[in-house]
C-alpha cells in the first residue's frame, strides 16, 4: 500500500472532532458526583421557606386572670393557702409584684400600689394584657371574649367588696376605740355595705366554660362579706350580707331600718340567720333553746351552704391553676367549721 493510502485509512479511525494529520486529544474524565445527602429540588426549597411560627401558649391569659385574682384578694387568698404572719405578707407582696411584671413588663411601687387599690387605669391595663394574650393562645383564643368578661366582673366585684370591708372596718374601729364617731361612721357605710350589683352580675356571668369559676370568684366574694360581718352590730350585718344570701339562697330579707343608727326589733336577725341556714339545706336543730345555741348552728348552717355551693362548682375548676386549690381549702373549712358546730351542740348535756 503506498503512503497515501495508508494515510486515508488512518484518518477514517480517528474521531470526527479531532483533525486529520493533528495528534489524538487525551480521552475526557467523566465528572464525578456531587456527594449530597439532600435532593437539589428539596436544598432549593429549604433554603426559602418562611420561619416555622412560634409555639402558641396554652392557657397563659387565663393563668394571668387567676394571678390577677391571687393579687385582688390579699388576705383572702393567702389564708386559704394557710400563710401565716410574715409568709403571709410577703405572699401578698409576691402574687402582686408578679402581676406587675406581667403587665408592664417592669415592677415598681407605683404600679404595685394601683393594683392593689384596683384604680381604674391599673384595671384597664390588666384587662388590655388578658386580651393581647388569649389572641396568641391555643386554647384561650377561642374563648377570648369570655376570658376578658370574667377578669373585668372580678376586678369590679373584688372593688365594690374591698369599698365594703372598709367602711364596715371602720365601724369596727368607732366600737373598739372611737364610739363618737359611730353614728356617722354607721350612717356613711350603709351604702358600700348593701352595694352587691357587682357581684350578682359576677355570679350569674356566662363565661362559657369558665362560669363556675366566675361562680366560685363570686361566692368568694360574699364570702368575704360575711366575714365581714362578724363583729358588727346586728343592723349593720343585714347591710353587709342580707342581698347577698338572698341572692344566693332565696331567703326573704326583713325590713330594717332605713336610718343606720337605729337598732333592730329583737330577735331579727336571728330569725333571718336561721331562715338562711334552712333554705341552704342546713336547718337549726330543734334542740336547740337558747338563743346563742340557736344563732351558732344557724351561722355555721349558712356557711355550710357556702360550701355545698363550692363544691359543685369544683369540677368546673382547671387544674392549671391555684384557684381549684383555694376553692377545695374554703370549701373544706366552711364544712369542717359546721360539723364541729354540729359535734359541739351533741355533746353538751342535757338540760
Amino acid at each position: 500500500m503506498s503512503s497515501r493510502a495508508a494515510l486515508a485509512a488512518s484518518c477514517l479511525l480517528v474521531s470526527t472532532a479531532a483533525a486529520c494529520g493533528g495528534s489524538q486529544p487525551p480521552p475526557t474524565a467523566s465528572p464525578a458526583p456531587i456527594a449530597s445527602s439532600t435532593p437539589l429540588a428539596s436544598a432549593s426549597t429549604s433554603a426559602t421557606a418562611p420561619p416555622a411560627p412560634a409555639a402558641q401558649t396554652q392557657e397563659e391569659a387565663h393563668k394571668l386572670v387567676v394571678l390577677a385574682a391571687s393579687c385582688w384578694f390579699g388576705g383572702t387568698w393567702s389564708d386559704a393557702l394557710g400563710e401565716q404572719d410574715q409568709v403571709k405578707t410577703a405572699g401578698i407582696e409576691t402574687r402582686c409584684h408578679d402581676l406587675a411584671r406581667r403587665v408592664w413588663d417592669t415592677d415598681d411601687k407605683t404600679h404595685y400600689e394601683q393594683l392593689r387599690a384596683l384604680e381604674q387605669n391599673a384595671v384597664a391595663d390588666v384587662v388590655a394584657k388578658v386580651d393581647v394574650t388569649a389572641k396568641g393562645d391555643s386554647v384561650d383564643g377561642p374563648r377570648r371574649d369570655a376570658i376578658i368578661r370574667l377578669v373585668q366582673a372580678l376586678a369590679d366585684a373584688v372593688k365594690e367588696t374591698t369599698s365594703a370591708r372598709r367602711a364596715g372596718n371602720r365601724v369596727k374601729r368607732d366600737l373598739d376605740r372611737e364610739p363618737e364617731k359611730l353614728n356617722t361612721d354607721e350612717v356613711d357605710a350603709v351604702l358600700p355595705l348593701r352595694a352587691h350589683a357587682k357581684i350578682e352580675t359576677l355570679l350569674k356571668l356566662d363565661a362559657g366554660d369558665l362560669t363556675k369559676e366566675a361562680n366560685a370568684l363570686g361566692l368568694l366574694c360574699a364570702m368575704d362579706r360575711v366575714e365581714l360581718a362578724r363583729g358588727l352590730p346586728k343592723h349593720l350585718k343585714f347591710y353587709a350580707v342580707a342581698d347577698e344570701l338572698q341572692l344566693l339562697f332565696g331567703v326573704t330579707v326583713p325590713d330594717v331600718p332605713s336610718d343606720a343608727t337605729k337598732k333592730l326589733v329583737p330577735g331579727t336577725w336571728l330569725r333571718f340567720l336561721a331562715d338562711t341556714a334552712n333554705a341552704a339545706g342546713h336547718p337549726v336543730s330543734d334542740k336547740a333553746k337558747t338563743p346563742r345555741e340557736r344563732d351558732a348552728l344557724a351561722w355555721a348552717g349558712m356557711l355550710q351552704g357556702f360550701s355545698d355551693k363550692l363544691a359543685a362548682d369544683s369540677d368546673g375548676i382547671s387544674n392549671a391553676t391555684d384557684l381549684s386549690r383555694v376553692v377545695a381549702t374554703v370549701q373544706h373549712r366552711l364544712e369542717a367549721e359546721y360539723k364541729g358546730q354540729q359535734s359541739a351542740e351533741a355533746t353538751k348535756p342535757k338540760k
